[in-house]
């Protein structure tokens, strides 16, 4: 709101010309779109704060989920030359919100498509563990430095080089994630290298039935 009020104070100081105007309304459209997209997590942050989490559980294949969100993000790895790849093993569906589920899979990929430079690679894993089903994602990124990894799940926590690179990020993505993964009975944890890259893996429960049948 600050950037927004002295962009048009400044352009309201003297007469500009067309081209002046236009950067200028160029200027805070771009700061209306990060006030949007800063609103929209923190009304979904709310939303999981709240007594009742919005999830509605019920058996979900999570495969095929990932295979179609895939396809909707490649163009964006394409752009910027990321090769994004999916390895995928046989799993049991889990008890999940396919809503949800997909909102923290966007979040682990834009945080890698964020920091991860042309070139490098992110890749989707898709695993079963005991009682459990594993999404990894992997990328081939600046990685995070050891201090700041206990805090990467807190709101609005940035690391220095995030914020150095200033690469539009709220804060808000990671910690989304988590409330999702809390939400769902779920876990989500990072491993992390400089200058090697960042593994986040997000745990979901198989369903009820089919532990049942276990």
């Amino acid at each position: 709101l600050t950037v927004l009020q002295g962009n048009l104070e400044v352009a309201l100081l003297k007469a500009r010309t067309q081209e002046e105007y236009r950067e200028a309304l160029i200027n805070n459209l771009e700061q209306v779109g990060r006030l949007i997209s800063l609103t929209r997590s923190l009304l979904t942050l709310a939303k999981f704060t709240s007594d009742t989490p919005p999830v509605r559980l019920a058996p979900l294949a999570l495969e095929p989920l990932i295979r179609d969100l895939l396809a909707e993000l490649k163009i964006l790895f394409d752009e910027r030359r990321i090769i994004l790849s999916f390895e995928s093993q046989s799993v049991p569906d889990v008890q999940g919100d396919a809503q949800w589920i997909k909102q923290a899979l966007i979040n682990l990929l834009d945080n890698a498509l964020r920091y991860t430079p042309s070139d490098g690679t992110v890749t989707v894993r898709l695993q079963a563990a005991e009682g459990w089903v594993v999404v990894i994602v992997e990328d081939t990124g600046h990685g995070i430095e050891p201090e700041h990894l206990p805090h990467l799940f807190e709101r609005f926590y940035r690391t220095d080089w995030a914020r150095a690179k200033d690469s539009g990020g709220t804060g808000l993505g990671l910690p989304i994630v988590k409330e999702i993964a809390d939400a769902h009975g779920g876990t989500v944890a990072v491993t992390s290298h400089v200058n090697k890259g960042s593994v986040f893996t997000l745990r979901l429960p198989i369903a009820t039935q089919q532990r049942v049948l276990a």
